[in-house]
């Protein structure tokens, strides 16, 4: 998120897209009186005798085969009904591939899943590298480089200093993000000396998913983004209309903390009005809104009391300072502002109060697009990118480690993938 004014915002970032696979739809040929067909397809025999069994074949993923019924024998024969095998129809052209472009269904309906299914349609290797070139990150591996990212698979750990950046303090903030050799990841932080203004702070986080801000026909993204311009996944981005299920379990969870000066731990969603991975001539997706959980945060951290302001809603069923949404946890509505910069903007925080450490943690992210809906949101918004992350200002140093995280949309899962 990106600070406004005197508010502690994330800025977001994007995340690699996964490989889709390629099928061909074309259906096979029937086969011939008295034969057994290739891929599925059933053919009966001729005469007296009973056609023979067509053999289930599996089809390659992507490719669903169309099975024929068998051809009729003579008068006497059975080869297109009865009860052999021989007369059953293949169906392997008339069934879906599973998860989208998975394997071909077979005559005798034995299905080929032909590896994990994606949204966009097509199998994804969360091995391949990304279209920067990234391979998965190994444990051992760590970068301190400005905005670097390690990927695991279709997540990005994203050393996000962008506040420091931003105070031409990079090289003195410190950050990294990495892998331990037992697999726990996360960030390290160390911020002093960049400015004691509160309106660019970093947000080393994980990310999940594309930027809401566009790219341009090259690729390249909007100036407001601060990571590269494809998705991490294949499952999202996704309209709200599309989404079923969402929710973010995360395992392990500890900041410790040195200087405690300007920080906070959450989990935030981005909003967008147009497909942020179609370019666009003006490099714009339409950013629309962001809303973070915070589940800890500093002593003091503003404001004290619930906060609605710079409405455009009007009538009774408008956003409240104090809303309570139970979404895994119980969160009170702490800021809402309609004109946070270039979009709008929700802070919920744990009713529980702050804390720095969580065996395990749930986000139902469908009760908070519910919750959205419910004041006038329009479920054609696209969700882009989940987010986990820490906001550090000056004065304030530690890391941030966890054991796992996952990311789910309608049922499809997604935790870390490490290389070898």
């Amino acid at each position: 998120m990106r600070l406004v004014q005197t508010s502690l915002a994330l800025v977001g970032f994007t995340v690699a897209a996964g490989l889709a696979g390629c099928g061909s739809d074309s259906p096979s040929p029937a086969g011939g009186a008295g034969s057994t067909a290739s891929a599925g397809s059933v053919n009966g025999s001729g005469g007296k005798s009973a056609g023979s069994g067509g053999s289930p074949v599996v089809g390659g993923a992507g490719s669903p085969v169309v099975g024929s019924a068998g051809s009729a024998g003579t008068s006497t024969g059975i080869g297109g009904t009865g009860n052999t095998v021989g007369g059953s129809v293949g169906v392997g052209g008339s069934s879906t591939p599973v998860g989208g472009a998975g394997g071909s269904v077979a005559a005798g309906g034995t299905v080929a899943t032909g590896g994990t299914g994606t949204a966009g349609g097509g199998t994804v290797d969360p091995n391949a590298p990304d279209k920067k070139g990234k391979t998965n990150a190994k444990p051992g591996d760590k970068t301190s480089a400005n905005l670097d990212y390690l990927k695991v698979g279709e997540i990005r750990i994203i050393n996000n200093n962008w506040g420091s950046i931003a105070w031409n303090c990079g090289s003195k903030s410190n950050e990294s993000v990495f892998v331990n050799s037992d697999k726990t990841f996360g960030w390290n932080f160390d911020r002093n000396g960049c400015a004691s203004d509160t309106t660019k702070p970093d947000f080393p986080e994980i990310e999940f998913g594309i930027h809401p801000f566009g790219i341009g026909p090259d690729g390249t993204s909007s100036a407001d983004a601060t990571s590269p311009g494809f998705s991490s996944t294949t499952i999202l981005p996704k309209q709200i209309k599309d989404v079923t299920s969402a929710s973010v379990t995360i395992t392990n969870l500890t900041i410790t903390l040195e200087q405690s000066t300007h920080w906070d731990l959450a989990f935030e969603f981005w909003l967008s009005t147009k497909n942020p991975t179609v370019p666009t001539d003006d490099k714009n997706a339409g950013v629309y809104a962001e809303l973070m959980t915070f589940w800890g945060w500093n002593d003091g951290l503003w404001p004290d009391a619930p906060l609605v302001r710079n409405s455009t809603c009007s009538g009774s069923n408008c956003p409240k300072a104090g809303d309570t949404v139970t979404a895994g946890k119980s969160y009170k509505l702490q800021v809402q502002d309609d004109a946070w910069g270039k979009w709008r903007y929700f802070q919920f925080r744990d009713t529980g109060g702050s804390a720095r450490s969580f065996a395990t943690l749930n986000v139902d992210v469908k009760k908070l697009l519910d919750y959205l809906v419910s004041k006038g949101y329009s479920k054609d918004l696209w969700i882009t990118r989940f987010e986990v992350g820490s906001e550090i200002d000056d004065g304030t140093k530690g890391s941030v480690k966890m054991s796992n995280i996952e990311f789910e949309v309608n049922g499809e899962k997604r935790s870390p993938v490490f290389g070898q």
